[in-house]
């Protein structure tokens, strides 16, 4: 006697880890369930479908089997007298079930199927390749599960393949194993479903002639229990970190990118197809539309794909956004196959983007070269510090200003004494600008470093850079300089003598020494000239000089740095009075 059993597939949701092999047949206590009498099945259609759903489910079974000889023919006969177990084939709402079911119903003891119903239960079924359905738009006002997806998941439990929770997989959560070109989606069984069902059924052709690449965003996130979830790839730097989202578009995360960079795009890759073993070039796009096609503007190119059909494979494609791409919205795709070096089932499922916000390149100002008119300064010398601006970002700079300072050390930052400021114009990528600051020397004797700081600008992304190196500079009082000048008022007892004197940045004392015979046995002490660097005219009255006689007299400057001597200049005093 025959023992019948009702078993039930349930597509749920679901997380897992990559594995070899995954795809899994179902199986219960007799056994695995592979006894099925034929591989072709035909379905009635239940009357309670619409004609939008029975349309989806056509293209969900047509897709899931074109690759294998398993096969699945649709009656359209307005079935109302579904059931579990009356031996039909069906296909059906059924909101007595949560969410959707394979009803396989078959003999216990040989495994042998006899009949299988594709029940949709209490979910807010879609129909139609839009993006109003999960996983791009989750409100439950608009949004709601593709029955399209979900025919694909049920109809391989139908063909005899199990839940599948250790990569992304149809046969996991069918919702969001999907991929899409502009808004329009795409559900398909996948690479380990259909490789499962190429092992389990053969293949449709004798030749390899139905062929198939796929891309996907979406990637494997874990495993719930038999099924595997999935979720949005990422868009990462060149570092590998995570991009800011700039916001979204049709439920996708969009990115912010800046011209000139390189991120990295998250990708999952599938051999759907019959062959074996694909190879084929992948085609990086920059599109200003989310439609990828070979006529958007070309980025680069991988051709190194060779994917055995086994499970998917996730790859991170490191990818460069032109530097002269203006500020915009963007789609960054990527395009298998893009040369079409091989004809294939479909293409719809070839294409794979990021809705990306490209920002414009940063500027980057530096101050590449400071330096001095002088290095070795006397103090209150007068020198100017010289500067120049660069912009070494990849994009214009605003106008700024550049800021001078004097540092104890040799390490220039804002910390330091400002001294001055110059403005800056407006610098286009890799240009520069010269400017000059009239400066004073301290007054204090010592070692200065001077430099310059330019302010950061709009949209720099590097502040650590704007500072310039130092320029060293010495500031030392020297010994003086003086010149004797000439005596005038020469009388017979008197004269006046006179020098100029620059004191050179200390204390200066002023001598004139004086005497006859060539010694200079006299002094006659003017006194302080300043510390200054202009030079200083004086004059002294020599008093009680012997008439009629020779003398001779210099000036004698004196610091702490040391003393100079002027010129001797002689001058013969006038005769005595009554002398003839």
């Amino acid at each position: 006697m025959k023992t019948l059993a009702n078993i039930a597939a349930i597509a749920g949701l679901a997380l897992v880890a990559e594995g070899a092999g995954a795809y899994t047949y179902i199986s219960r206590d007799c056994g695995t369930v592979t006894g099925y009498s034929n591989i072709s099945r035909t379905f009635n259609l239940g009357s309670n479908l619409s004609t939008a759903e029975k349309n989806d489910i056509a293209t969900a079974l047509a897709r899931l089997t074109v690759f294998s000889q398993a096969s699945f023919i649709l009656n359209d006969n307005n079935d109302s007298s579904w059931s579990t177990t009356n031996t039909q084939n069906e296909i059906y709402h059924d909101t007595s079930h949560a969410t959707a079911q394979c009803s396989l119903y078959y003999n216990t003891s040989s495994c042998t199927v006899i009949a299988t119903d594709i029940r949709f239960g209490n979910q807010p079924w879609v129909t139609g390749n839009d993006s109003n359905h999960w996983p791009y738009d989750n409100s439950s006002a608009t949004g709601g599960r593709s029955i399209l997806g979900t025919a694909v998941h049920e109809g391989g439990h139908c063909a005899g393949m199990g839940h599948e929770a250790d990569v992304y997989n149809i046969m996991g959560d069918d919702w969001d194993h999907v991929t899409r070109n502009g808004t329009t989606s795409y559900y398909g069984p996948g690479e380990d479903l259909s490789d499962g069902l190429i092992d389990r059924w053969g293949k449709r052709s004798g030749n390899d002639a139905y062929r198939d690449v796929g891309l996907a965003v979406h990637r494997y996130d874990g495993s719930d229990g038999t099924y595997s979830s999935h979720s949005f790839g990422v868009l990462r730097d060149a570092s590998g970190a995570v991009l800011p989202v700039a916001g979204s578009f049709e439920g996708q995360p969009s990115y912010e990118v800046v011209a000139g960079e390189t991120v990295q795009m998250e990708l999952t890759v599938e051999n759907i197809g019959e062959k074996n073993t694909e190879s084929f070039h992948t085609g990086f796009y920059l599109s200003s539309n989310s439609i990828i096609s070979s006529s958007d503007t070309f980025l680069s190119e991988d051709t190194g794909y060779v994917m055995t059909r086994n499970i998917p494979y996730e790859v991170l494609e490191p990818v460069t956004i032109p530097i002269d791409t203006p500020p915009g919205t963007y789609f960054l795709g990527a395009y298998a196959n893009h040369d079409f070096q091989f004809g294939e089932v479909t293409y719809q499922n070839n294409v794979a983007y990021y809705p990306v916000e490209v920002l414009p390149p940063p500027a980057d100002l530096t101050v590449p070269f400071a330096g001095v008119s002088d290095t070795t300064l006397l103090p209150t010398q007068s020198f100017s510090i010289l500067a120049v601006t660069r912009n070494a970002g990849d994009g214009p700079a605003d106008s700024s200003t550049l800021r001078y300072y004097r540092s104890t050390n040799s390490i220039i930052s804002t910390g330091d004494s400002f001294v001055g400021s110059d403005s800056i114009s407006a610098l286009a990528a890799g240009a520069q600008q010269a400017s000059n600051d009239p400066e004073t020397a301290p007054a204090t004797e010592g070692t200065w470093y001077y430099g310059a700081c330019v302010d950061s600008v709009a949209g720099e992304e590097v502040t650590n850079n704007q500072c310039s190196s130092a320029a060293q500079v010495t500031v030392a009082a020297q010994t003086p300089d003086v010149s004797t000048g000439a005596v005038s008022g020469i009388g017979a007892t008197e004269a006046t003598v006179s020098a100029t004197v620059t004191a050179n940045g200390a204390n200066t004392m002023l001598y004139f020494d004086y005497g006859t015979d060539g010694q200079f046995g006299n002094t006659l002490t003017h006194g302080f000239v300043g510390s200054g660097l202009s030079s200083v005219n004086a004059s002294n009255l020599l008093p009680g000089l012997v008439c009629n006689t020779q003398y001779q007299v210099r000036a004698r400057a004196v610091n702490n740095k040391g003393s100079a001597l002027g010129s001797v200049v002689q001058f013969t005093t006038e005769a005595c009075a009554g002398c003839q």
